[in-house]
């Protein structure tokens, strides 16, 4: 315990010893800092907006909705080309899904296109998803007021509206628009619901969207874009808890081969992508994005640890006299060694608190402004500070191993 208590004590002077040499140099001592402190900001900053970007891929997931697979009307790019030059996907291929798969819970076809709509002279153009009453299961959609579409309007081909949050705004500003009629495309709607709020990611606003009764959106705005009377553009499918979406994919992938004949290497005229293959996918592309954006914030960080190594330098130097004069009244190699390690040390980790109070600012600033989450937590905080110390160590290594070495002698006679 006594040398622990020695260690901890020679470790405090000389923690002390390198304050007052850095007050000694003020102004030389906060610009090297600044190096320090860009290269943190930069690297903190960069592993912020790399977690953030994972953050907001899995808010858009789970706004999909959890345990679905999706079914486009398109190709599939993975498959070598044949007799298919376009995507097909019609409702009987949901009757199909929803009769022949096991785990089916919910399954809900959509038809999107854009529309205009118009409300006493205020005006918005928005997606429009046509859809079903199983819709609001599948995609984990809830209404704030008023009401999701019913199967009867599906049947009736009701001329009525579900707006999001964003699009209510616009036209209606803070009144409530519940059973008041818009024009979408010069036709008379009646808006039925506003749905919950499900924000923003990647700059995309996720409540400006508009979804009405799948029938109404195929006779009025989608008609003459379907090869089909009963084509869809994207199919979603819910699975119960606990069912395999890998082995669902596999089941349903063979079931519209089937009917559609397709044999071999041809072209799928379909596409099926699970919630957890989108989730793979986002993690794979954030993680690299995350990696290159830390590499090239590095950079600034290197120079900064080559400004310490070059200061620290100039300080031993300058510093001579004084390094003999310790070694004569009997400090060992290792106490110089270990006081200019401290000062590099010290000198990083001020730079080091510095830019990592300014990457909270900026990270506050873009999820403020930009609607973007940049967390930043406890453990990068910590993380932070300990890889600025580690860059003081290092960078500093090399002048405080040239101190140590000086001979008592010649530093004496240094002028």
């Amino acid at each position: 315990m006594a040398g622990l208590a020695q260690q901890a004590s020679a470790w405090l002077v000389n923690v002390a010893i390198a304050m007052t040499a850095l007050r000694t140099n003020l102004m030389r001592s906060i610009l090297t800092a600044l190096g320090v402190m860009i290269g943190v900001f930069a690297v903190t900053l960069a592993v912020a907006v790399g977690s953030g970007a994972q953050v907001s891929v899995m808010q858009s997931i789970n706004a999909l909705g959890s345990n679905m697979a999706i079914i486009f009307a398109q190709p599939d790019s993975e498959g070598s080309r044949s007799t298919f030059d376009r995507g097909r996907l019609t409702m009987r291929d949901a009757k199909a899904i929803e009769k022949q798969i096991s785990g089916v819970a919910n399954i809900a076809p959509q038809l999107r296109t854009n529309i205009q709509l118009v409300v006493a002279g205020r005006n918005a153009t928005t997606s429009a998803v046509g859809a079903t009453a199983d819709y609001a299961l599948v995609a984990n959609i809830n209404t704030e007021n008023g009401r999701f579409i019913s199967d009867a309007d599906v049947r009736s081909a009701a001329r009525v509206v579900v707006l999001g949050p964003t699009v209510a705004r616009k036209l209606f500003g803070g009144y409530d628009p519940i059973g008041e009629s818009v024009r979408i495309n010069r036709a008379p709607f009646t808006v039925i619901g506003i749905l919950e709020s499900k924000g923003s990611s990647f700059g995309n606003d996720n409540d400006d969207i508009a979804i009405m009764p799948l029938s109404t959106v195929r006779q009025r705005f989608s008609g003459d874009t379907l090869a089909g009377p009963d084509d869809l553009q994207v199919l979603f499918v819910g699975f119960e808890d606990g069912v395999s979406l890998p082995q669902a994919k596999r089941d349903m992938r063979r079931l519209l081969r089937d009917r559609y004949k397709v044999r071999g290497k041809d072209v799928e005229p379909f596409t099926i992508r699970t919630t957890e293959e989108f989730m793979k996918q986002s993690a794979q592309v954030t993680g690299i994005f995350q990696i290159v954006l830390v590499a090239i914030a590095s950079i600034s960080l290197l120079v900064g640890g080559i400004g310490i190594m070059n200061i620290m330098l100039v300080s031993v130097t300058e510093r001579t006299r004084e390094i003999g004069l310790r070694m004569a009244l009997g400090a060992r190699r290792s106490d110089i060694r270990n006081q200019f390690l401290v000062e590099a040390a010290v000198l990083c980790v001020i730079g080091g608190v510095m830019g990592l109070f300014l990457a909270i600012a900026g990270g506050t600033a873009l999820t403020v402004y930009a609607d973007f989450p940049v967390p930043i937590g406890v453990d990068v905080a910590i993380g932070a500070i300990i890889f600025s110390a580690v860059v003081g160590l290092v960078f500093g290594g090399y002048p405080a191993i040239r101190a140590s070495r000086l001979s008592p002698i010649e530093a004496l006679r240094s002028e």
